[in-house]
């Protein structure tokens, strides 16, 4: 339950030692790279030098990895789940929570050792992943403290933000404090450059502004599944979907999109997927309400390339794989795989970044995002996340996430 908000000065989150975070050395003071998410056209710290366009492809041989034993991160909800689910990947850095000190670390990819951890005081969980939001890395974390003599003790739900390239604390914010020591795990289900959407497992939300950690608006009966610009999209409790203002909290529209459990994701900026078990997913406007797409073949898991493309695996009506390309600005189917008159088949689609789709058929391989061509199909691997200079490839056996140089001319 949303209760009295409480702000918190910054320095109330303390730096993690490094054996708490996994061991990995730190870089020298001042050293840390500018940070920014891996949709950002920054080059700062980078030496001055644009990456090419996407990666064509990956050095063999990894640079660096890091791994469960030694992070501890939230795994997946379901086995076999990909990186995104506990990840954030930067230009130069990747973020993680960690359960066993409850706090973020941040990983260089060149080498894959620890840049910065930082760990909330009397932490208690943590679920899903950090998120990026302009320079700044936030995640969400559930506390408690014990009681003493008669006192039952207390729980807070708190928000922070922190620099993300030296892990500087900006702002920290309890959006949930009360008594008891029971408190419902929180996730950050969206982050944008104003806006920050977090969501407890008891069907509450609240929204906070990114720059100045102040509460914007909380709604108990108010599931968050995604957020836009404008608009924080959500499931209430008897299953109603609506759209609320991400300035007020106004109550822009409402649906029943779905008949009992919805099933969401957010397929990428300015779409909502929306479904149910037995039910075909469907494509929304978040500002509307209004169905975008009727995605016959399902969408369970769709990867957007960071630019105006997201494409979707799912199952058509007889349990076949399907993948599916769609415009984001306008709802558009662009391509559809398998395609039998032109003897194409499914791929098993990895990531998509700026125009390429990586994927698995018959070895790794690369797609044109708009058109669904074959591009190459001698790349060295196909990554689980992807930026402009790394390709990361999760192996949900072992735990553990390996880092590899992009490359931007073919081999």
């Amino acid at each position: 339950m949303w209760g009295r908000v409480l702000v918190r000065a910054a320095a109330s989150i303390a730096v993690c030692s490094l054996a708490a975070c996994g061991g990995g050395q730190a870089p020298a003071e001042g050293k840390a790279p500018r940070e920014a998410s891996s949709g950002s056209t920054s080059i700062a710290g980078s030496g001055g030098t644009r990456p090419q366009g996407p990666p064509q492809d990956f050095e063999p041989e990894a640079i660096g990895s890091f791994d469960w034993y030694g992070g501890q991160w939230p795994l997946p909800p379901t086995f076999g789940g990909g990186a995104g689910d506990f990840l954030a990947l930067g230009d130069r850095l990747a973020y993680t929570y960690d359960t066993k000190d409850v706090g973020i670390t941040a990983y260089r990819l060149d080498d894959g050792e620890i840049t910065w951890c930082k760990k909330v005081p009397d932490g208690d969980s943590v679920a899903l992943a950090p998120r990026l939001a302009g320079t700044a890395v936030i995640g969400a974390f559930a506390r408690s403290t014990e009681g003493r003599g008669t006192s039952a003790g207390h729980h807070a739900i708190t928000v922070a933000a922190y620099d993300a390239a030296t892990g500087k604390a900006l702002w920290t914010r309890d959006v949930v404090e009360g008594d008891g020591t029971a408190v419902p795990t929180a996730h950050i289900v969206g982050a944008t450059d104003r806006r920050v959407l977090v969501s407890a497992e008891d069907g509450s939300s609240a929204l906070v502004d990114v720059r100045t950690g102040r509460l914007v608006w909380t709604d108990r009966d108010f599931e968050g599944v995604d957020l836009e610009d404008t608009v924080a999209v959500g499931r209430r409790d008897d299953g109603v979907f609506v759209g609320k203002s991400t300035s007020d909290g106004r109550q822009l529209w409402k649906r029943q999109v779905v008949i009992g459990e919805g099933l969401t994701a957010d397929p990428g900026p300015g779409l909502t997927l929306a479904g149910g078990i037995g039910q075909e997913d469907l494509l929304v406007d978040p500002v509307t309400g209004k169905t975008s797409l009727d995605m016959k073949d399902g969408a369970s898991d769709c990867h957007y390339d960071g630019w105006t493309t997201t494409v979707c695996s799912g199952t058509d009506g007889s349990g076949s794989a399907t993948v599916t390309a769609v415009d984001l600005r306008s709802a558009r189917v662009l391509w559809r795989l398998p395609d039998e008159a032109a003897n194409r088949i499914v791929p098993q689609v990895t990531s998509a970044w700026h125009g390429l789709v990586y994927a698995e058929a018959n070895g790794p391989m690369t797609l044109d995002a708009r058109t669904g061509k074959d591009l190459r199909t001698d790349i060295s691997l196909a990554p689980s996340m992807v930026n402009d200079r790394y390709g990361l490839v999760y192996d949900d056996l072992d735990r553990i996430i390996k880092v590899y140089r992009a490359r931007h001319r073919p081999a």
